[in-house]
């Protein structure tokens, strides 16, 4: 039986660069996660009008006095279910004219169930009305609400592209808050060392795997007599 390699077609990428992809990804996200931990070593508390006005380079924040609006919401699909919702936050008492600089992204269950009902419910303005009396303690939240500010490898540029093309009046420099994440020490160390072990082991085993070199040709003797 004979065992033969698979010819990728050009452009195809091998599970040898896909590995050092991840290996990158690892790395990358465990230095994140270990410098975010160091940097962040309790949340920062500040009002959103305060953030909003001059934001500060805390990535563990506490927003106080927010105001959310769950009418206001966008939020992400999967399998036809709700997955994620990305809920504008603002000063508490302040217009929903205005732009919005920070959107809480959560995946509450209480807050997706509430959703999806009122999603449901458009069907007349009875089914609208009974819905929104339903859920009127999530259509308008006062509350203080906690979390990571995404950045770095988590920031999901695709994300807030999709999200900067809805009327939603997003500000150009908007951020988005992961709703009650915290920074992990251990596990930004972990992703980093597993990046580290599996690292190695790629650049062993393909150092392994180069041919060995060919001895030099003989050099060319004059012919005996």
């Amino acid at each position: 039986m004979k065992i033969r390699t698979l010819n990728h077609p050009p452009g195809f990428i091998s599970l040898g660069c896909l590995g050092y992809l991840i290996v990158i990804a690892l790395l990358w996200g465990g230095c994140q996660g270990v410098y975010t931990a160091v940097k962040n070593r309790k949340p920062l508390e500040i009002t959103v009008s305060d953030y909003i006005a001059q934001k500060p380079s805390a990535e563990w924040v506490t927003l106080k006095d927010a105001q959310l609006n769950l009418l206001e919401a966008a939020h992400k699909e999967r399998l036809g279910k709700i997955s994620e919702i990305f809920i504008p936050v603002r000063p508490k008492g302040d217009s929903t004219d205005a732009p919005v600089h920070i959107l809480l992204s959560t995946k509450d269950d209480a807050i997706v169930a509430a959703l999806e009902d009122l999603n449901k419910s458009t069907g007349t303005m009875k089914e609208a009305l009974n819905a929104a009396s339903r859920h009127a303690d999530k259509l308008f939240m006062q509350k203080d609400v906690s979390g990571l500010i995404r950045f770095g490898i988590d920031s999901d540029d695709k994300t807030r592209r999709k999200l900067a093309k809805l009327d939603m009046k997003l500000a150009s420099d908007f951020v988005i808050l992961n709703d009650g994440a915290a920074p992990s020490l251990f596990g930004g160390v972990s992703m980093l060392g597993l990046g580290v072990v599996v690292g190695f082991f790629m650049l062993r085993k393909a150092a392994k795997s180069e041919p060995a070199a060919s001895p030099p040709p003989p050099p060319n003797l004059p012919p005996r007599v």
